[in-house]
């Protein structure tokens, strides 16, 4: 792989979040329901491989919709509709278009893995909103520098000494020593930066970090196996040198809902 162009896009694509987190509200929702159908669309191209392909008109919409719900008005937020309407309108129209009940039921789940989970994003940065000291811009930061902080660190260490396997039939690449390094990144830039960014305690920074490796690297292996029983080494490929989206995103996928239930419940009750 041509390191160099895996550094430029990685830059690009970093360049292309922080500009949405400055911009605002609008271009964050843009970026995630952008995600959330790109996302879908390769992850329906994976689930097609493994057995009947998921209707594009039931995950696309469906996981978009997930993906920008925290945008609207607090009364239309909930998703108990929207899956609502995913279940009777696909099931119905499925009969005439004769889709296989699996297919659905793939679509359903999809777009549940894909839009529901990023869709948490756009939480996390609306949070407490109208909020003059931006702290869900520092959530956001928070969050992403504990995934990528922790994803670096595994990468490096993992190349540098890694000799245990690390759940080796799913990813032959990864080491235990690699994850090891990559749970004490997280947890140090939880510790650290926690108190100075959101505010709270080293030991809630620390508890923080350690959720955030443990949704971080387990997003990655779940998008891993999803490739290996699709029998493809890449999910597309929209991003030079990384792949599909969702391989370069597949840690951040199951990261935000688990940062935002520990903020609710635990960091910020």
């Amino acid at each position: 792989m041509n390191l160099a162009l895996r550094v430029v896009s990685g830059v690009v694509l970093v360049a292309v979040i922080a500009a949405a987190l400055w911009i605002g509200t609008p271009a964050v929702a843009a970026l995630v329901g952008a995600g959330a159908l790109i996302g879908a669309w390769e992850l329906r191209g994976l689930l097609g491989r493994m057995g009947p392909t998921p209707p594009a008109w039931v995950i696309l919409p469906l996981s978009v919709w997930l993906g920008i719900r925290f945008v609207l008005p607090a009364s239309d937020m909930a998703t108990d509709w929207a899956f609502a309407a995913a279940v009777v309108v696909g099931l119905l129209a499925g009969l005439g278009t004769r889709q296989r009940f699996a297919g659905w039921a793939l679509a359903v789940g999809g777009a549940t893995y894909v839009g529901l989970c990023l869709g948490f994003w756009v939480a996390i940065y609306r949070w407490h909103v109208p909020d003059p000291s931006h702290l869900g811009f520092r959530l956001v930061a928070l969050a992403l520098a504990g995934a990528v902080v922790g994803d670096t660190a595994a990468y490096f260490v993992g190349s540098a000494i890694g000799r245990h396997p690390f759940f080796h039939s799913i990813s032959p690449r990864k080491s235990m020593e690699g994850a090891v390094a990559g749970a004490v990144a997280s947890v140090l830039v939880g510790a650290l930066a926690g108190p100075w960014l959101i505010g709270i305690s080293v030991p809630l920074g620390a508890g923080l970090g350690a959720l955030m490796t443990i949704a971080a690297q387990g997003g990655d292996l779940i998008e891993s196996a999803i490739k290996r029983e699709a029998g493809v080494k890449d999910s597309g490929t929209l991003i030079p040198g990384h792949g599909g989206l969702l391989d370069r995103a597949d840690s951040l996928v199951l990261l935000a809902p688990v940062v935002y239930c520990y903020l609710k419940l635990i960091a910020f009750p």
